[in-house]
């Protein structure tokens, strides 16, 4: 599934990517290429990787939604989020930490922070922060807009409106 199709799925608004955030994109899959083939691909697994947005057939299986991260309460160190068809994982990497399913459907978005000054904040890829809480305690996500839209329709949450505070 492309992000085409998961854009679709998520029930909120996904803009296109502007002009200059598709030229950047292709110049630095270019300069990757060209990376790999000075240097006979030692360093092609390294750098950032752009999420494939695919959703696996199995559904409990991870989709690719690239970084996401969670900080809870809101100062902590950061945990790794991914998101399966049905439910949402804090996982470490660790084999002595198994993943713990988040109650994400518990949560409330109190504020909707975009990451950049884009004009379209909006794309699949742009960089926000939602700050959520579950009535007791906060905490923030950060991700690409798309990665939290898919969280946020397994949580349930309506899209949030705006920007700030009351989001």
């Amino acid at each position: 599934m492309s992000d085409e199709e998961l854009r679709r799925l998520v029930g909120w608004t996904v803009e296109d990517a502007p002009p200059e955030v598709r030229a950047g994109q292709a110049f630095g899959a270019l300069l990757k290429g060209v990376s790999a083939v000075v240097t006979l691909g030692a360093d092609a697994a390294t750098g950032a990787r752009r999420p494939t947005w695919a959703v696996p057939a199995d559904p409990a299986a991870y989709l690719d939604l690239g970084v996401v991260r969670l900080h809870w309460p809101a100062g902590a160190a950061g945990e790794q989020v991914q998101a399966s068809r049905e439910t949402v994982w804090a996982t470490s990497g660790r084999a002595e930490r198994p993943p713990r399913r988040l109650p994400v459907e518990t949560w409330q978005v109190r504020a909707a922070v975009p990451g950049s000054g884009s004009r379209r904040p909006r794309h699949a890829a742009a960089p926000w922060r939602l700050d959520v809480t579950d009535g007791a305690g906060t905490g923030q996500l950060t991700g690409a807009w798309l990665a939290l839209a898919w969280i946020g329709r397994l949580a349930g949450w309506p899209e949030p409106t705006g920007t700030g505070p009351g989001a």
